[in-house]
């Protein structure tokens, strides 16, 4: 059992809790908003920095592509040219010229360690990737054996020369020794396109060393996963500690500039006004919890003075009256607990009148009304004695549903006993054991403060006899469909059998017999008689009256049912144009009942063609698949049907043939089977066809079965 808690102490506490959640949430979001300020700032300085260094390294980069070019237009075995370009230029450690075979052939340093002429250099990258058929090479850092100091070279092409131009990062590196931060430490960093560190005023040894940082947290965290000037906080690789900054890239060379500043740093920065503004919501903190018990005082006093008041009320006391409360809302409330004593008397009255209402209501239904809760039958109406054959509701109350439902219909039953339904089918026991077809509908309602289950329930055993005569109907129809296309098949043979038979008594009676005539004579007649046999197997098939599914070829059934159909077809001079799927489709379902669908559609059109008089008559069979359904397009060049009337051909007994001809079942029959009984769709329109440069008007029905029964 749950602790019941006391309401003062909840409004307190929420008054309190609510005032403080709301001085400290506004308290961090400053701090918050204050951080994100100063890192914006940063973020602008360091970009700034960012995009003048860029430049600086761009020009330096400029300048000695522009070098280059001069010394290849004016080189010719002149030493002066390479001597007076070195010494005019503070950034050019040396000028090498080297031959087609990396043997330098010609150079000038400012101050020469171990350079000769005649040297291989062949083995070097700025010689190999130049004679890879590369125009220029620049090469990332390393420690140059002019002057062993941190150097990158330009390689480039001069005709069948290669030339070298030696760079120091002496002058860079002074001029990013300008940008420093608050701790005094240099701002900027620079990498190869490798990761290798090229400049680092704070630790030259990196660089000495060739440290290569391409697996550190300025990659991993920046570089590799940030885009060029966004910010992102990673672990220095000098500077201990946590850094934020931002990067850039240089074009040309694939190199990486780095600025950065301790993170701590600006913490510390943050640090003051974070302590003045922790002590300002302690200080509002302390006034709002004063400000909550005052107000919870006084709100409390209010509940106290209703507490007597309903506690007054619940004893019999109506007439009970207490001095105004401090609050407008609680004086409101009130005036309502006393004109609630003058409606509790009305409203017990009402609802005795709706209870009688309801039972009156329950009992003058139609159908039959089954009330249960949790599965257990609480309470019928009197339809549903006489629908059981019970004597007394005693009968049923208390008994599970179940005991009233066949068993194979329990699966169904119970997952639809948790839900609003709509109608479906089941089959019910009485209480005599005989069981009928019933349609149900339960619905969860409030009754008498619980929720309980109605269940209407309709006698539908006639009409589903009326459904299956409707069938049998329809089946007869057919049957002198197709008692009259055996007719038409059998009179060709019957008139050739009977000729053969008058020829040989002829010949008999006047001598002239031979053995030769009688075999030919005997031989056509067996092969009529063949025909004959043939023709009664095909018409027994489709009278088959089991409802068994079974698997067959779509392709194969529409050509037995056109065979059934061919004389009567031939007989009233209609063509038939057939398109089928390329591949045979192989369905599970009815295969007698979707031929007499067909059967029934195609002799409706062959009917329409006599009464319209139509003299070229064509009928056009097309398979087809779309929308994972199977679809069978029957069309014809008939006249259409009446747009008044097109909606209704599928309705039981309607027609728009004289009663010697039709009964007004065969459509309505065919819409059952392929709709209830195969789960598909029958859907029909009037069209325009194009026959032989002739425009007809005429009708289009469409039979769409499911994909999911075939293969």
């Amino acid at each position: 059992m749950n602790k019941i808690k006391s309401l003062k102490r909840e409004i307190l506490q929420l008054l309190v809790l609510f005032s403080i959640s709301v001085i400290i949430i506004v308290g961090i979001l400053t701090i918050w908003k204050l951080y994100i300020s100063k890192v914006e700032i940063i973020n602008h300085n360091q970009n700034l920095i960012l995009k003048q260094v860029g430049k600086e390294v761009e020009q330096l980069l400029e300048d000695i592509e522009d070098i280059s070019i001069y010394v290849s237009e004016n080189y010719s075995y002149n030493y002066m040219v390479l001597k007076n370009l070195v010494e005019t230029n503070k950034s050019i450690s040396s000028i090498l010229v080297l031959d087609e075979k990396g043997i330098i052939e010609d150079f000038y340093a400012i101050s020469n360690l171990n350079i000769y002429k005649g040297f291989d250099y062949s083995n070097k990258n700025y010689f190999k990737k130049i004679k890879d058929h590369r125009k220029y090479y620049w090469s990332n850092v390393f420690l140059s054996s002019v002057d062993e100091e941190p150097s990158i070279s330009y390689s480039f092409k001069m005709n069948d020369k290669i030339g070298v131009i030696m760079i120091k990062l002496t002058e860079l590196s002074n001029f990013i020794q300008r940008f420093k931060n608050t701790d005094n430490s240099h701002m900027l960093r620079i990498f190869d396109e490798t990761g290798i560190m090229i400049l680092n005023p704070d630790s030259k040894q990196y660089v000495l060393q060739r440290y290569n940082a391409s697996s550190s947290s300025v990659y991993i965290d920046l570089i590799n996963k940030e885009k060029p000037f966004n910010q992102a906080i990673f672990t220095g690789v000098t500077k201990k500690g946590k850094q934020l900054g931002s990067y850039t890239k240089v074009k040309k060379t694939g190199w990486s500039i780095l600025v950065r500043q301790s993170h701590d740093d600006i913490l510390k920065s943050l640090s003051s006004i974070i302590v003045s503004i922790v002590l300002v919501v302690l200080f509002f903190s302390i006034i709002a919890i004063f400000l909550a018990i005052r107000i919870s005082q006084k709100i409390f006093t209010a509940f106290d003075n209703l507490q007597l008041i309903t506690s007054r009320i619940s004893d019999g006391d109506y007439n009970m009256r207490v001095d105004e409360l401090h609050y407008e809302e609680l004086n409101n409330l009130l005036e309502s607990f006393n004109k609630m004593q003058i409606e509790i008397d009305k409203r017990e009255d009402n609802l005795e009148k709706s209870l009688n209402s309801f039972k009156g209501l329950f009992n003058s239904t139609m159908e039959s009304i089954v009330l249960s809760k949790d599965g257990k039958i609480i309470d019928i109406n009197d339809v549903s004695l006489k629908l059981f054959q019970a004597g007394s509701r005693k009968d049923f109350i208390n008994r599970p549903m179940f005991d009233f439902i066949d068993e194979k219909y329990h699966k169904i039953v119970q997952s639809n006993l948790i839900k609003n339904t709509d109608p479906y089918e089941v089959e019910l026991i009485k209480l005599n054991g005989k069981r009928f077809q019933a349609l149900v509908q339960g619905k969860i309602l409030e009754f008498e403060g619980e929720d309980v289950r109605l269940t209407a329930v309709i006698d539908i055993t006639e009409l589903k006899q009326k459904d299956q005569l409707l069938f049998q109907q329809s089946k007869m129809a057919s049957m002198g469909e197709m008692i009259g296309n055996i007719a038409h098949q059998w009179r060709q043979p019957l008139n050739t059998i009977s000729t053969c038979a008058s020829g040989i008594k002829f010949e008999k009676e006047f001598g002239v017999l031979d053995n030769d005539r009688v075999a030919d004579t005997m031989d056509i007649i067996v092969e009529n008689t063949q025909f004959l046999s043939k023709t009664i197997d095909d018409f027994r098939n489709f009278f088959k009256s089991d409802k068994k599914t079974e698997r067959f070829i779509t392709r194969l059934i529409i050509k037995r049912a056109l065979k059934l159909l061919d004389a009567s077809l031939k007989n009233h001079e209609i063509e038939l144009f057939e398109n089928y799927l390329e591949e045979e489709l192989l369905y599970e379902g009815l295969s007698n009942e979707f031929i007499q669908v067909f059967v029934n559609i195609i002799n409706n059109s062959k009917d329409a063609f006599i009464a319209n008089n139509v003299e070229h008559r064509v009928i056009y069979i097309n398979e087809s698949t779309e929308a994972n359904n199977y679809v069978l397009e029957i069309k014809d060049n008939a006249g259409g049907i009446p747009e008044n009337i097109i909606d209704k051909i599928f309705e039981p007994y309607f027609t728009t043939k004289h009663k010697a001809q039709g009964t007004g079942i065969g459509l309505y029959m065919s819409h059952q089977i392929i709709a209830d009984h195969m789960h598909g769709n029958i859907k029909v329109e009037n069209i325009n066809i194009n026959y032989e440069n002739k425009h007809y008007k005429g009708a289009s029905f469409k039979i769409l079965l499911p994909l999911n029964n075939s293969t």
